[in-house]
């Protein structure tokens, strides 16, 4: 029996294991509905804009390990989500961008909604799958979520022309396929002997550990040696921050010299891009041995020895080689993680008194600092805007993995929200934080009532309100002339606007009142919003001086 093109797509989509479709609606989607319509295990999720389509996808990706799919109209649709596909590809999300296209071909005659999104979105996906005859619908679903996962993740865009979509074809089995890139075991064994020659080794791992699934394997790999490791933002959770060797994912506004001492780096499923690098302050020895799913790119550094690898093989291999070998003795010691406790803890004892110096003022830092104690205590996944990556050191410990995610390398405001809606729907039983400034929430404020529609009980949303993009604005003061217009606004009632959208409201402008909120807000039945009303300087930092 043959079965038009819009069923061929959803019930692939949903044998294949699909369960929430974030979407979009526009004319040329109107056919997918009623497919979706005759079936049970895809739950559609209405946003209110493209580019909060695309990133609650990515939130769902980010906290299930799977490929998260969104579906918008093509022309506009497709231009408002870029930013957003873009910050998925340099954050190595697996995401599928689905979309019902005038034909390639017909390109230049200027039709309804046309714009070439191939040659938009050609330098920041992963791959564009373009089906031309009907019996390749399902061989196209099936390949995009497939080549988004596969190798180092990132998205997909699945264009399907508008000329297939009256067509029919029968259904067919078709199945993801994918098989984990493996080292050799003499690139293990090369890799063993670096370690072993060296004296100072440090562990750089980035978000590749999570997309792998190799937490456990590089915890067991960091006791059986005694190698100390810290994260890039990326990174945090992949190993329990605050135990033992866990250097964690460090303030850039710390001095990281003393790491000038190593004499080996083991970087583990990360690149060796600016941010990561700590906008290239970051002391790099000279001999690498690098692990990663990508390919090696020439104009990072170079390592003694890189290995494409999926980092679970690996770190599987290695841990087998070092349990086998008599040569690898677990150290007992290391003076640079020795240093950085030392050096650590005066920082951040310093800091934390200059932020508690006036415990009437509710600032951002102080507000940061309650927040941190507070979610230590519990279970939740906290979601970011840009504005907090300087600042770990104020942000909770990640003891577990994906528990912590933030706008990264590309730097897209307005990921937080949207991005914790998708968490919030992949494991209703947690409580997801999405926390921004007033700047970064406004982007994507709207996404609010779509908290309210699926009464997400477990969704809160915290803006640290200064009325305006208030570091970009103090960054500027430094070394220009104030122009408040530039950067400022007059306040907003957030609050008000929360609850006109059918979200639970607070608001929070003394210090007093942080942790009773918090308590009410994390006990109570969200969706919830907490407006923080802070005073004095916003958050700013190293990561944005030269």
């Amino acid at each position: 029996m043959d079965v038009k093109t819009p069923d061929l797509v959803i019930q692939t989509l949903s044998n294949l294991g699909v369960k929430h479709l974030f979407h979009l609606p526009g004319a040329s989607l109107a056919s997918l509905y009623g497919s979706l319509t005759r079936q049970k295990k895809i739950k559609p999720i209405l946003l209110r804009h493209e580019q909060a389509a695309c990133f609650a996808a990515a939130g769902y990706a980010l906290v299930t390990n799977r490929t998260g799919v969104c579906m918008v109209m093509n022309g506009p649709g497709v231009t408002n989500l870029i930013s957003a596909v873009t910050e998925c590809y340099y954050q190595s999300i697996p995401i599928v961008v689905i979309t019902v296209d005038n034909p390639k071909e017909n390109l230049g005659k200027e039709d309804f909604h046309e714009v070439d999104s191939f040659t938009m979105l050609g330098p920041v996906t992963k791959k564009i799958i373009h089906p031309e005859k009907v019996e390749d619908v399902q061989k196209a679903v099936a390949e995009a979520l497939s080549s988004a996962s596969r190798g180092r993740p990132g998205p997909v865009y699945l264009n399907f022309p508008m000329n297939l979509i009256g067509q029919s074809a029968p259904m067919k089995d078709v199945h993801l396929q994918g098989k984990p890139y493996r080292p050799s075991i003499s690139q293990v064994r090369k890799a063993l002997g670096f370690i072993q020659a060296s004296k100072e080794p440090v562990i750089f791992a980035g978000s590749g550990v999570m997309r792998s699934g190799a937490e456990k394997e590089l915890w067991e790999f960091i006791q059986l040696t005694g190698i100390p490791v810290f994260t890039g933002i990326g990174g945090r959770g992949a190993v329990p921050e605050g135990k033992p060797l866990v250097m964690g994912a460090p303030s850039y506004s710390f001095d990281m010299g003393f790491l000038n001492t190593s004499d080996l780096f083991i970087v583990l499923g990360t690149r060796l891009n600016p941010v990561n690098l700590r906008m290239g302050r970051l002391p790099i020895p000279e001999r690498m041995v690098q692990v990663d799913i990508d390919d090696e790119n020439p104009k990072f550094k170079k390592a003694a020895v890189y290995i494409q690898s999926d980092l679970r093989e690996f770190l599987t291999l290695l841990n087998h080689e070092i349990k086998k070998s008599r040569h690898c003795q677990k150290r007992s010691t290391s003076s640079i993680y020795d240093t950085y406790k030392r050096l650590y803890r005066d920082f951040t004892s310093a800091e934390y008194s200059n932020i508690r110096k006036d415990p009437s003022l509710l600032t951002p830092q102080s507000f940061l600092l309650e927040l941190s104690a507070f979610l230590e205590k519990r279970d939740a996944t906290l979601f970011t805007d840009s504005i907090w990556i300087p600042f770990p050191h104020l942000l909770p410990r990640a003891r577990k993995p994906r528990s912590f995610f933030s706008m990264r390398s590309f730097g897209c405001l307005g990921f937080a929200l949207p991005a914790a809606i998708g968490a919030c729907l992949a494991n209703q039983k947690r409580k997801v934080v999405s926390l921004s400034g007033d700047g970064a929430f406004l982007f994507n404020c709207q996404e609010l009532s779509t908290a309210a529609t699926y009464r997400l009980k477990n969704f809160i949303q915290i803006v640290v309100n200064n009325s305006g993009y208030k570091s970009l604005y103090n960054l500027a003061s430094k070394k220009f002339v104030r122009q408040n217009e530039y950067y400022l606004w007059e306040k907003i009632d957030y609050h008000g606007f929360a609850e006109s959208l059918g979200v639970k409201a607070f608001t929070v402008d003394s210090p007093s009142e942080i942790i009773t909120t918090l308590t009410e807000a994390f006990n109570g039945i969200g969706p919830c919003f907490i407006n923080v009303i802070a005073t004095g300087d916003s958050l700013q930092g190293a990561f944005w001086t030269e």
